[in-house]
């Protein structure tokens, strides 16, 4: 299946698109405008432009020229020559541009730093589980006015005056299952007044702490959903940008079938100027000759039917150009800058014209598991079912576990400190449970029942997308079918009108029949109706093959057709 299509692009060269890595980052880097307007100045000054010709004032006269077989008022063919002739031109296969494109598009590469920036807020949310180093230098000077825990007589009059230097370092870091651990160095001095037996002493304290949540918060699910639906927000950037890819190339596809069409309508125009300068030609003959026996009506019908002629060859050179501007717009390729002179011409019968089958309900299937809007879907899908069991876990009471274990050490000075320390003889702990229950606990009932409507609005949008799909597929498919039956009228009547104009030309050449006006007009219409259906034949053609590659576009293959391989992470809607 799809051979033709496959065989025009065998040579076209695997791609690794690799705007999504956001390598080369250089901060504080100056934005300067000027140096990239610098490289399309320099290429339009190598690209003048010819002076324009004066609008006539006066009727064309329709004596002989020099020669005798041609009138002077025929125009040079200077006066004819366009941007193809005057410029230097290169023949590109649809490959080799849809090469170029990839490697150098600023509109894809533009759409890579999305993906790009997406993926920081995965490492972001990662972030949160680091450990954090801290240090912690405190000086306090307290009054005891009242009574405590600590000291129980005390007087308010006469108060004891505590001067505490205190120094603390340590890691913190939260755990996955939701807690959190410390564990801290800290070294107090302590200054009493008045002064007790010991004075000033030191206290040296190494503290392991824990919380730890029992219900609410608790487990991996809940406290490592940010780092999973920011990968899943990264896999949605990675599908706009492969979006972005393809419509890039599905626009350079269309672009390179015009290109086609458009030359080929400048040979038609050129082939359909030619018969009509013969025709005049001949008019001119008989004009001047023996016989006398064409007037200045059948002259005038010839000469105007040669500048309308070379009028529309003057807009259909044109048109080359504009299409081949698009074409290297689209690719950015600095080998050919748009202002740059190259015009750009597709190779030579590039065009597919050989039919191609298709099982419809093998390429609905293909596009059930391969377009992109269904694989974002599901990522959503997922992120919706993650959100909601976040909200489902955050129904529970919260019940909290704090323990801490400290190994402590007095002394009149660091060293004794430390040492006591070391013996263990001052070790102490400490364990509880901190419980809330919210009554009523709207607000977490609400939170879930929006998060079920917003899983549930995100499958249904799933079924709606598959629908979409089909209908895009199927209404593709039916575009390949309808213009290839559409080619397939469109030859033949091409054929029948150019033999219909063969045999007015061989009845003109023979001379056996009257040049009047009415058939100068019957030729000169036979012409042009061969030259339209010639135009017909080459837009079906050009209608057949951007429908082939639109069909691939529908199906979410466009990249496998093409030959670009996108190599960042390969995702597909397919069921794991």
């Amino acid at each position: 299946m799809h051979k033709g299509a496959r065989a025009l692009r065998a040579s076209c060269i695997s791609i690794l698109a690799l705007a999504i890595s956001g390598c080369g980052l250089q901060s504080g880097e100056p934005f300067l405008p000027r140096n990239d307007h610098r490289s399309e100045s320099i290429a339009a000054q190598a690209n003048p432009r010819p002076e324009m010709p004066p609008l006539p004032t006066t009727v064309p006269t329709y004596t002989p020229g020099e020669s005798g077989n041609e009138p002077a008022t025929r125009p040079s063919d200077a006066s004819l020559r366009g941007d193809i002739d005057r410029n230097p031109t290169i023949r590109m296969s649809l490959s080799e541009i849809i090469h170029r494109s990839v490697a150098n598009s600023k509109e894809v590469r533009v759409a890579g730093y999305d993906a790009a920036v997406a993926k920081t807020r995965i490492l972001e949310n990662q972030a949160k589980f680091d450990p954090v180093a801290y240090s912690v230098a405190q000086y306090s000077d307290q009054k005891v006015l009242s009574p405590s825990n600590g000291n129980l007589v005390t007087n308010p009059f006469n108060p004891q005056v505590f001067r505490t230097l205190d120094l603390q370092t340590g890691l913190k870091q939260q755990l996955p299952s939701g807690g959190t651990v410390d564990l801290r160095y800290e070294i107090q001095r302590i200054q009493q007044v008045p002064a007790g037996s010991v004075n000033p002493y030191f206290l040296d304290d190494v503290v392991l702490q824990i919380t730890q949540p029992l219900l609410q918060n608790f487990g991996y699910a809940a406290n490592e959903a940010r780092i999973t639906i920011a990968r899943n927000d990264y896999r949605v950037s990675v599908l706009d940008f492969r979006n972005k890819l393809e419509t890039n190339l599905i626009e350079l596809e269309r672009d390179y079938w015009q290109l086609v069409e458009a030359e080929e309508e400048l040979r038609i125009q050129k082939d359909l100027l030619a018969r009509s300068q013969d025709t005049y030609r001949i008019l001119i003959e008989r004009s001047t000759g023996r016989g006398g026996d064409i007037t200045r009506v059948q002259l005038s019908q010839a000469y105007t039917r040669v500048k309308s002629e070379e009028a529309v060859l003057i807009q259909a050179e044109g048109r080359i150009g504009d299409i081949s501007d698009d074409i290297k717009n689209r690719m950015n390729d600095p080998e050919f800058p748009v202002a740059g002179p190259v015009i750009i011409l597709s190779m030579p019968n590039s065009a597919m014209e050989s039919q191609v089958h298709f099982d419809w309900d093998e390429q609905i299937q293909t596009g059930l598991l391969n377009r992109f809007e269904l694989g974002q879907q599901q990522v959503r899908i997922d992120s919706a079912a993650i959100a909601a069991g976040v909200a489902f876990n955050n129904l529970e009471p919260k019940l909290d576990m704090t323990a801490s274990l400290n190994v402590q050490g007095p002394g009149r000075d660091i060293g004794r400190a430390f040492d006591q320390q070391g013996r263990s003889n001052f070790i102490g702990g400490v364990i509880g449970f901190n419980f809330e229950y919210p009554l009523g606990n709207r607000q977490g009932r609400s939170i879930y029942r929006r998060a079920m409507l917003q899983r549930i609005q995100a499958m249904t949008q799933y079924k709606l997308l598959t629908e979409k799909v089909t209908t895009d597929v199927k209404q593709a498919l039916r575009a390949v079918e309808t213009d290839w039956r559409e080619l397939g009228r469109r030859r033949e009547a091409r054929l029948v009108a150019g033999d219909y104009m063969l045999s007015l030309n061989q009845q003109r050449d023979i001379g056996g029949i009257k040049l009047d006006s009415e058939f100068v007009q019957l030729l000169l219409n036979a012409e042009e109706q061969f030259a339209q259906a010639e135009r017909d034949e080459a837009l079906a053609l050009n209608n057949y093959n951007v429908s082939i590659a639109r069909l691939e576009q529908a199906k979410g293959t466009l990249l496998r057709y093409d030959n670009v391989v996108l190599e960042e992470e390969k995702f597909t809607t397919m069921e794991q």
